[in-house]
C-alpha cells in the first residue's frame, strides 16, 4: 500500500494548481493553438495532441497552461501524474505520429511547455514536397 501512494498523483497538489490555474484566462483547444503555437510554426496535430494528452495525464486544466510553464516548478508534472506517465505518453505520440520518441523523451530535459512542445514537434518528419 505504501508503494500505490508513491506511485500515485498527488490529487491535493494537482487541486491547487487548478485554482492557481483558474485565474487566468481560459482557452479553447483551437485558441491555445492560435495564440501560442502557430507563431512558432508547430503543428496543429502536435498542439492538440499536448493539449489532450497532458491534460488526461496530469489532470490540470491545460485551457488555462502556458507556454512558459515550467514543468517541474509550476505545472508538478512528476508529482500530480502517474509514476508512469511518461511510458503512456510517449506510446500515444507514437500512435498518433508514428515516431518513437522515448529514448529522447526525459522531463529532466524540458524545462518549459514551450521546450517540450518544439521537442515534439521538431520529432516529426518533414514532408518534402519536390
Amino acid at each position: 500500500m505504501n508503494t500505490y501512494a508513491d506511485m500515485s498523483p498527488d490529487l491535493a497538489l494537482r487541486k491547487r494548481i487548478n485554482q492557481t490555474l483558474r485565474d487566468r484566462p481560459s482557452q479553447t483547444a483551437d485558441e491555445w493553438y492560435e495564440l501560442f503555437w502557430q507563431p512558432l510554426g508547430v503543428s496543429q496535430e502536435v498542439a492538440m495532441f499536448v493539449y489532450e494528452q497532458m491534460e488526461r495525464h496530469s489532470g490540470l486544466h491545460f485551457a488555462n497552461v502556458l507556454p512558459s510553464d515550467r514543468l517541474t516548478e509550476d505545472l508538478h508534472l512528476s508529482l500530480v501524474c502517474w509514476f508512469d506517465w511518461e511510458i503512456s505518453f510517449c506510446e500515444a505520440f507514437g500512435g498518433a505520429f508514428g515516431v518513437d520518441v522515448s529514448e529522447e523523451f526525459d522531463l529532466c530535459r524540458f524545462s518549459t511547455l514551450q521546450e517540450l512542445v518544439v521537442f515534439l514537434n521538431q520529432q516529426l518528419p518533414s514532408v518534402n514536397y519536390s
